[in-house]
């Protein structure tokens, strides 16, 4: 479904698909550009207004786990993770899940990921969706391929 709704409507009506998978307030696609994280989209459930967020140091997003590892990042409840102690946005974003997404050259574009500022069950979230919707992104030329350096 999500692949169809972004044929046929676009960007973000399929990222508006994927929010309502979840009960996480936001999804974003987010695209790394020397050293900054730059907001593609992004759907906020409490504010649909809300298409794109400030950009940011890399390092101060969870995206930095993505970019770090080349692979999803999870968390449910960032301040019960010793993997985000010391992250600069810990106290503001509690759970977040990321998934790279790559060009065909398995390049680094960015991230496809949910996060919330209180605690979610990542289990709620189809981690196989994510990947095949990240995959389906690379591919639609919606998002601005190739990737720029993280």
């Amino acid at each position: 479904m999500f692949a169809k709704t972004l044929d046929s409507q676009g960007l973000r009506p399929a990222l508006v698909y994927l929010r309502g998978l979840t009960d996480y307030r936001f999804v974003g696609i987010f695209r790394f550009e020397n050293g900054h994280t730059v907001s593609v989209a992004h759907v906020d459930r409490d504010d649909p207004t809300a298409a794109w967020t400030d950009d940011e140091p890399t390092d101060s997003t969870y995206c930095c786990y993505v970019r770090d590892t080349n692979g999803a990042f999870v968390t449910a409840d960032a301040m019960l993770d010793p993997r985000t102690e010391g992250h600069a946005k810990r106290d503001v974003v509690s759970a977040y899940c990321g998934i790279p997404i790559m060009d065909s050259e398995g390049v680094l574009f960015g991230t496809l990921c949910h996060y919330d500022t209180v605690p979610r069950d990542p289990e709620e979230l189809d981690l196989s969706l994510l990947l095949r919707a990240a995959s389906r992104l690379a591919q639609s030329g919606l998002i601005g391929l190739p990737a720029a350096p993280g």
